[in-house]
């Protein structure tokens, strides 16, 4: 007869494993979705609590990192249509969040900026496709949509990058 104590010990390890592989890209997520890095530790803990809740539902049809990516992203959109998130304003510079105060004084925020402007479906096909570096095939399933539908967003997305960022990257 098996232990009864073995499962939840077994995917308390999981859930670890899965923290510490994932961890920094589910947060980095977050962080570019929602636009606040506190709100962004809370939904990623949320994102993780998710997971290991549905652990066992996992089929494994998909990769791990696009199965949390999806969880995050609707974690995301969930918190974002919340009361709090409606009326208060947040602003996360790209300092806060680069790796190293030395690398962010580097770098020029005009893209980051413009990207963080974008309308909220096409920023979240611009952050998991070029940020996050995701397969179109991987991001149109973390979004939830068509591939059809992600390639119009991202061509939207940078047709609006390009009027924006006119005279500082794109030629006339």
């Amino acid at each position: 007869m098996p232990d009864a104590a073995a499962a939840p010990c077994k995917d308390a390890e999981e859930l670890m494993r899965m923290m510490q592989t994932h961890g920094t890209a589910v947060k980095r997520l977050c962080v570019c979705l929602l636009n606040d890095p506190f709100l962004a530790e809370d939904a990623a803990q949320d994102t993780f609590c998710k997971a290991w809740k549905a652990l066992a539902s996992f089929r494994g049809a998909c990769s791990e990192r696009t199965w949390l990516f999806r969880i995050a992203v609707n974690t995301c959109r969930s918190m974002q249509r919340g009361f709090w998130a409606q009326h208060v304003e947040r602003h996360t510079s790209f300092e806060q969040l680069a790796l190293s105060t030395e690398a962010s004084n580097a770098w020029d925020t005009t893209v980051w900026d413009a990207v963080q402007s974008l309308p909220k479906d096409l920023k979240q096909a611009v952050v998991l496709r070029y940020y996050e570096e995701l397969s179109l095939k991987d991001t149109a399933e973390v979004l939830g949509v068509g591939v059809n539908t992600l390639n119009t967003r991202l061509r939207r997305a940078r047709a609006l990058l390009q009027r924006r960022l006119e005279g500082w990257y794109f030629d006339e």
